[in-house]
C-alpha cells in the first residue's frame, strides 16, 4: 500500500502505520498495536492521540482495557472534503490579504527650490479628508523657516483647518516654529541629530535633503511607513519634552 498518499492528507509515518493496522485487525488495544506495528508503546500512544484529534481513530473502554478502532475510510473522505469546502469559504479573505501584502513601493524624487512647497502640500492632500498625525524626525525648523516662511504659515493654517496634528523631534538648542496647538515637540541631543528630516504620514514617508539643490524623496508603501513609525516611536520615548 502506498503510504505516501496518507502522508499527503496529513498523517505521519507512525500514524499511517497505525491507521492501516487498525483497518486490518479491527478493534484492538494500544499494546497489540505496538506489537503489530513494531513501534514503541509511547510512540504508539502519541500517534493514537493525534489520530483521534484528526478524526481518523475512535476509542472505547471495555472493562479495564481501552480499545481503538479506525474510522471508515469513506468517512475520512467526507471529513477531508469538508475541510476543502471550509478552506474555499476562507479563500476570498486570504486572497485579499495576499493582494494587500503586495502593495507596490512607489518612489518619487523632486529637486530644486520648490521641494518644501511640494512636501507640505502632499501631506495636506493625503490627510485633509480624515485628519491624522504627522511624525517628524530630527528636524531643525530654522532651515525651512529662513526660506519659506509664507509657505509654512499657510501649512499651519491648513493643519488647523483640517484637524491635522504632528509630533516633532528637534535637536536641543532649537525651538519649534508652530505655536498654535498643532504640534508637540520633543528634543534629542545634538549627537543624535540628522540634518535631513524624515516625515511619516499615512502610508507615505518623506526624506528631505538640504543642499544645493535641495532634494525631496517620497516613498509610498504601507509596510515601509509602518517600519518608519516604529523607529520614530523608539526615538520619541528617549527624547525629552
Amino acid at each position: 500500500m502506498n503510504k505516501e498518499i496518507l502522508k499527503e492528507v496529513g498523517l505521519t509515518d507512525h500514524e499511517s502505520d497505525i491507521y492501516i493496522a487498525l483497518l486490518q485487525y479491527g478493534q484492538i488495544s494500544a499494546y497489540e498495536l505496538a506489537e503489530k506495528t513494531g513501534l514503541y508503546r509511547q510512540a504508539t500512544y502519541d500517534a493514537l492521540n493525534r489520530l483521534i484529534e484528526k478524526g481518523f481513530v475512535s476509542s472505547v473502554k471495555e472493562g479495564k482495557s481501552k480499545l481503538y478502532k479506525a474510522a471508515n475510510p469513506e468517512l475520512i473522505l467526507e471529513y477531508l472534503n469538508e475541510k476543502v469546502e471550509n478552506y474555499k469559504q476562507l479563500l476570498p479573505e486570504l486572497n485579499k490579504l495576499e493582494k494587500g501584502s503586495k502593495q507596490p513601493l512607489i518612489v518619487e524624487t523632486y529637486k530644486g527650490k520648490n521641494i518644501t512647497r511640494i512636501a507640505l502640500r502632499d501631506i495636506i492632500n493625503n490627510l485633509k479628508e480624515n485628519g491624522g498625525t504627522i511624525l517628524c524626525t530630527a528636524v531643525d525648523e530654522s532651515v525651512p523657516l529662513a526660506k519659506y516662511k509664507l509657505i509654512l504659515d499657510q501649512y499651519e493654517r491648513d493643519m488647523i483647518h483640517y484637524k491635522i496634528k504632528e509630533r516633532v523631534i528637534i535637536k536641543e538648542g532649537t525651538k519649534g516654529i508652530f505655536k498654535k496647538g498643532t504640534s508637540v515637540y520633543k528634543k534629542i541631543p545634538v549627537k543624535f541629530f540628522n540634518q535631513n528630516p524624515v516625515q511619516i504620514y499615512g502610508d507615505n514617508i518623506q526624506l528631505i535633503i538640504w543642499g544645493n539643490p535641495d532634494y525631496l524623496v517620497i516613498m509610498r508603501n504601507k509596510s515601509v511607513a509602518d517600519a518608519y513609525r516604529k523607529q520614530f516611536e523608539l526615538l520619541w520615548r528617549i527624547a525629552k519634552t
